[in-house]
Parts: C-alpha cells; structure tokens; sequence
C-alpha cells in the first residue's frame, strides 16, 4: 500500500512555475521554498523594483519570488519557559533568534530554459 504523504520530486521550466508551487532552490542539499510570485513579463508586477528587473531581464530570465524560511538544524530544549536551541560553539539561542521572519522573500533568477525541481504530494 502507498502511503499519501509520500512526495514526489521531478523538474519543470521555470516558466511554468506557480504560485503554490515548492521549489528546491538547492538540489541534493534539500532547501524547500514556496513560491509566492513569478514574474514572466512587466505586467506581472506593480512593485516598482521589480518591474526595473523584469523589464531589464525577461527575455531571459524568470523572475521568482520565494518565501525565506531557513531550517533550524538544532535541537530545542525549554530553559525557565524559554525555547532554545542547542548552539555549535556551546552558546545557545532562544528559538526566536535562529527562525525565520515572517515575511522573509527570496527572489530568484531562473532562466527561460532552466528546468527547476519541484515536489508535487500525492
């Protein structure tokens, strides 16, 4: 029997990126981001910085916007109703210091012919 959470991964052009859509911005070391905007054309965007790069690189490039959410690599453990995390020099951190904003964006250049890896759940 096939377990339904099981993901599964494979490649597609860049300009077939969705919102919604997870990408691997680092293939083989597993950094899994969402998308929240791809940018195919000047009409795609209202913020000005971006329609300066889009209208500068689209015949070449896609431009995608991802959330930044790094991964804590460490263990938590609860210090006077604090959540911390274990640090590798020995100075540990509350959790709050090592995640990630909110509104963290990455924004990334794909090119027209690039294929991306995403992972799609079954």
């Amino acid at each position: 029997m096939t377990d339904p959470r099981t993901a599964i991964e494979y490649r597609i052009p860049a300009t077939e990126l969705r919102i919604g859509d997870l990408v691997n911005t680092s293939p083989g070391e597993g950094d899994w981001q969402q998308v929240t905007g791809v940018y195919l054309s000047r009409s795609d965007a209202t913020d000005a910085n971006l329609l300066a790069l889009i209208e500068s690189v689209s015949e070449r490039y896609v431009v995608v916007q991802l959330t930044d959410v790094a991964p804590v690599d460490s263990g938590v453990y609860f210090a006077d109703g604090v959540a911390m995390t274990f640090g590798a020099d020995g100075a540990d951190e509350p959790v709050t210091e090592v995640v990630s904003a909110e509104d963290g964006v990455r924004t990334y250049l794909y090119t027209r012919f690039e294929l991306v890896t995403i992972r799609a759940s079954s």
